[in-house]
């Protein structure tokens, strides 16, 4: 990329526009050969087009290194580090589910910002990568700012910088005409009955789907259940993303004491499952990309069968069992929902979890 211009384009050293089909592009070269970082919009977008290029030229003047040990990409990696070393017990940790969805948050905020230093940031940067974010992705542009401004704070406690300008920044408001997605009994009940067919590792994944239902779990939480937690009382669950809090215990029920002994009835390759209870048939625990691959194969067949029978059915994952069982039991009138989820809040289960189209509720007597 340092070969002479064939066209005098006026542009500075190292920075490169593209006019494509239908998108024009300019970003920073860097000598590694990645992006600095790069600007795109229509290409019949003259104003935005001439908005990017002016911006790519002024911010060019910020890169000065290949891979910057300073600026805000190293305080991003500064963070992570700390909470790598962070011990369990410290309120600040993540979960490591946490930190791998921070991480790929992080490449995008450092793709955008990476070249500048912590104390260039500002709030009105903050608001143009929402405002960028807001047709297609405002959700993750949310997400990605809370990150940004955490790590600011962070910086701003090692003096840094003296404020984290991102601090009581607008969001964007992000409003679904889209129902929450809700498993039908109907739906979990021929996932089970099919991995039961399927047998083996759908057979597996199937009373993983239930069990995450009856005893409202992560996915997280589901595949890393030991046999040590099957007690006389019930299941003994930990938080998947707080060791520190304390451990629910799931009583038995006869719905949930049949899955449990099925799962453990299924023939598994010598020692398997006698540590994980929802483990590979060679009984280590499953990763998230094995669960997934198992999962596909298992809602394949589902949709393939109901598709022969004429009857609905959608995927869904392990993930969706969660705000099921919540859901029903909301519906159903019980009042442990903090105490099986192991939230604090009633605000967080009715904005996450809580699936119900109508709310039920008697007159005044």
């Amino acid at each position: 990329m340092t070969r002479p211009r064939e066209v005098a384009d006026g542009l500075p050293y190292r920075v490169y526009e593209r006019y494509g089909k239908r998108v024009y592009s300019i970003g920073y070269k860097l000598p590694s050969n990645k992006w600095a970082f790069s600007y795109q919009c229509k290409v019949t977008d003259r104003r935005g087009i001439a908005i990017a290029r002016k911006k790519a030229i002024l911010e060019s003047q910020n890169v000065t290194n290949d891979a910057p040990i300073g600026a805000f990409a190293g305080l991003v990696n500064a963070w992570f580090a700390w909470q790598e070393a962070m011990p369990q017990a410290n309120g600040h940790k993540r979960a490591e589910s946490t930190i791998n969805e921070n991480r790929r948050e992080a490449n995008n905020l450092v793709r955008a910002w990476g070249h500048f230093e912590p104390r260039e940031i500002t709030k009105k940067m903050g608001a143009d990568y929402l405002e960028a974010c807001f047709a297609t992705r405002p959700k993750k542009g949310n997400k990605e700012m809370a990150l940004a401004s955490v790590i600011l704070e962070w910086g701003a406690g090692k003096g840094l910088l003296e404020t984290n300008p991102l601090a009581n920044l607008v969001k964007n408001i992000v409003r679904s005409d889209v129902p929450k997605r809700r498993v039908s009994a109907e739906e979990l009940k021929r996932a089970v009955e099919t991995g039961r067919k399927m047998g083996g590792a759908c057979h597996i994944v199937a009373m993983g789907l239930k069990t995450a239902w009856l005893c409202v779990r992560r996915s997280v939480e589901v595949r890393a259940l030991t046999v040590e937690g099957i007690t006389a009382e019930g299941i003994k669950w930990s938080d998947g993303k707080d060791p520190t809090k304390p451990a629910a215990l799931i009583e038995w029920s006869d719905d949930l004491r049949e899955a449990i002994n099925e799962t453990l009835a299924i023939k598994r390759f010598e020692d398997a499952g006698t540590m994980y209870l929802f483990g590979n048939m060679r009984g280590q625990r499953y990763t998230k990309g094995g669960w997934k691959k198992i999962l596909h194969n298992l809602m394949t067949e589902c949709e393939r069968v109901a598709k022969l029978e004429g009857k609905p059915f959608a995927k869904f994952s392990l993930q969706d069992c969660r705000p099921m069982g919540v859901t029903d039991k909301l519906e159903k009138g019980h009042t442990d929902v903090k105490d099986a989820t192991l939230h604090s809040s009633d605000k967080m289960i009715a904005a996450t979890y809580d699936r119900r189209r109508v709310r039920r509720a008697t007159p005044v007597t």
